[in-house]
């Protein structure tokens, strides 16, 4: 059977760290084929999810793959970061280890999407957990990318009225380089009146992600079934993760978008989804990062998008975790 390729563009971050571990276990599985990463200023700088990305890809013992270094920040507003949520690393608790036998790729995180997307043509799957800088600078390099790709899923946005994680109207990803997440919608756009076979990428906002719940409880059963160094390290990070939601009011507990997100990449047909045609606000005072979606065509305009909406599981995101958690223990 053919693996699926697959490319990651992150930002770790505690969360993209589970989401680095499943994909290392559904390459270790043949599943996919994980061909590339790429590490976008986000959570953090860029030099801190250069280095946490190769520590994570260390600790799950993951194969050789090229890691590029991508957008060190947004298109046109300085770079806000958040060490109160994923800590002044990224890493939460977690100690990562300082060195690495890893070289980074030489190719920027732009280049290496185009690289990989004209290497395996029609069958390239991306994955964005984090800001769409990268993503953004690689279409400007190869107009062609959306025609190029298999698929493309995105954690980014929030629909259907659910309301925001960083304004009342915009989430993390998307409000961190609203340009960036707008270019792409455009990319993918114009891609499709010129041919409408180009897939519309998968976009999962928080009216989907903040259903990934993870609890103390099921990073117990973590270790309980897998006592290494990856998984000490991720529950490490997570406590910090649980801290920064009860801070919140959330509770204590770990809204756990991205390993949500990178399992519905690899389970296409599980995901419930609506198309729209979407557009992110970049200039209004109170709006500025609202994913906007045209659900009833009253813009006329080409859908360029499919706005996940649920999850076609028994337990439904829950049980996502639960897979995802099974997965990471497969790893030594």
């Amino acid at each position: 059977m053919t693996r699926t390729p697959v490319l990651l563009d992150c930002d770790p971050g505690i969360d993209d760290a589970l989401a680095i571990a499943y994909l290392v276990a559904a390459h270790r599985a043949g599943r996919i084929d994980l061909a590339g990463l790429v590490c976008t200023a986000g959570n953090v700088g860029l030099d801190d999810t250069v280095a946490n990305a190769l520590a994570w890809l260390d600790l799950a013992d993951a194969p050789e793959l090229p890691v590029a270094a991508g957008a060190p920040g947004p298109i046109a507003v300085p770079h806000v970061l958040t060490p109160e949520t994923h800590g002044p690393r990224g890493a939460g608790h977690a100690e990562l280890g300082a060195t690495t036998t890893r070289a980074l790729d030489p190719r920027d995180g732009a280049r290496l999407w185009v690289e990989l997307a004209r290497a395996h043509p029609g069958g390239l799957v991306g994955i964005v957990t984090g800001p769409s800088s990268s993503l953004a600078r690689a279409v400007a390099l190869e107009p062609a990318l959306p025609r190029l790709l298999r698929g493309l899923v995105v954690m980014g946005g929030t629909f259907h009225g659910h309301p925001g994680n960083t304004t009342p109207v915009s989430e993390w990803n998307v409000d961190v380089d609203p340009e960036a997440a707008d270019r792409v919608c455009r990319a993918w756009e114009e891609a499709r009146v010129s041919d409408p076979a180009v897939p519309a990428p998968l976009w999962c906002g928080l009216n989907l992600t903040e259903r990934a719940v993870w609890t103390p409880a099921r990073s117990e059963r973590l270790l309980a079934a897998s006592d290494t160094p990856l998984t000490r390290a991720l529950v490490d990070a997570l406590r910090f993760y649980f801290e920064f939601h009860e801070s919140v009011g959330e509770g204590y507990l770990a809204q756990v978008h991205d390993p949500l997100v990178a399992w519905l990449a690899l389970h296409p047909d599980a995901v419930v989804s609506a198309p729209a045609h979407v557009r992110v606000e970049c200039a209004g005072e109170h709006t500025r990062g609202m994913t906007v979606a045209d659900v009833r065509g009253q813009r006329g305009r080409v859908d360029n998008a499919r706005i996940a909406t649920d999850v076609r599981l028994p337990g439904g995101p829950d049980a996502v975790l639960d897979e995802v958690c099974g997965a990471i223990t497969t790893l030594g």
